[in-house]
């Protein structure tokens, strides 16, 4: 058994042409160990790495090959399930359109007022942002895209733009919302929702759930026309818990 050992490590060193010895180079699996099975389980994944690595070191700062050694496996694997790296952005953003959609269409079947139709659909959104998504902050990096895939994207967000205006404009008719613009308000909330990823941390004091319900409450106390006395978040047991600066900062990973 040793012997047949010595023999495997002995092929493993190529002789060099000038007498020089080099080590073979280890090979890369096809597919992590903890890689999922399944060809839109992997796409995701894919997906959701290279939201990571183009928020550590911005779009053009990441290549294939990082996003590849991140998940362990070859370039050439991700090539069966992604075409480039900008079909990966571009991918990165209709994934966080579909989940601006999804819960839009929530928020406007469960709310009972304008005001609570937008806190559900936003407080959905922002938290897929920061958990199921990944932290795409890809969302940044919109200049990066294609002209097509921007033109497709800017469809996409404007008509989801005028859906949280509807739902403003429905919060000032019903009296839940105060009198104000509705572009300006949705502006300066997703300007809020959009940049959390930035600062969020996983493995900070708060799920992405937590940060989501006080955050999204939070920026929407500006416009509700009957803001609550005071701010209540739920800890992971669902408990009544009052939130506070120090919680933020934790959230933050501080």
């Amino acid at each position: 058994m040793q012997d047949r050992a010595k023999e495997r490590r002995a092929g493993a060193l190529r002789s060099h042409p000038r007498g020089g010895r080099k080590r073979a180079a280890a090979p890369v699996p096809a597919w992590g160990d903890a890689f999922p099975n399944g060809a839109e389980l992997r796409r995701n994944a894919i997906f959701r790495e290279a939201a990571r690595s183009f928020n550590r070191a911005g779009f053009h700062g990441t290549s294939m090959d990082d996003i590849a050694r991140r998940l362990g496996v070859t370039k050439a694997a991700l090539y069966r399930y992604v075409p480039n790296k900008h079909g990966v952005l571009f991918a990165t953003f209709n994934l966080a359109m579909d989940s601006t959609f999804a819960n839009l269409e929530r928020g406007e079947r469960e709310g009972a007022s304008g005001l609570e139709k937008l806190r559900i659909a936003l407080r959905g959104y922002l938290e897929d942002l920061i958990g199921k998504l990944g932290h795409p902050v890809v969302l940044l990096e919109e200049s990066a895209l294609l002209p097509d895939q921007s033109r497709a994207i800017i469809r996409r967000r404007d008509e989801a733009e005028q859906r949280y205006r509807e739902l403003v404009r429905e919060g000032i008719g019903d009296g839940s919302i105060v009198s104000c613009d509705p572009k300006l308000a949705v502006f300066a909330l997703l300007g809020a929702i959009n940049w959390v990823p930035k600062w969020y941390r996983a493995d900070g004091e708060w799920s992405a759930a937590q940060v989501a319900e006080s955050l999204v409450n939070l920026i929407t106390r500006s416009l509700a026309a009957h803001p609550d006395s005071r701010s209540v978040k739920r800890d992971s047991a669902g408990k009544g818990k009052r939130s506070n600066g120090n919680d933020m900062r934790q959230a933050q990973g501080s």
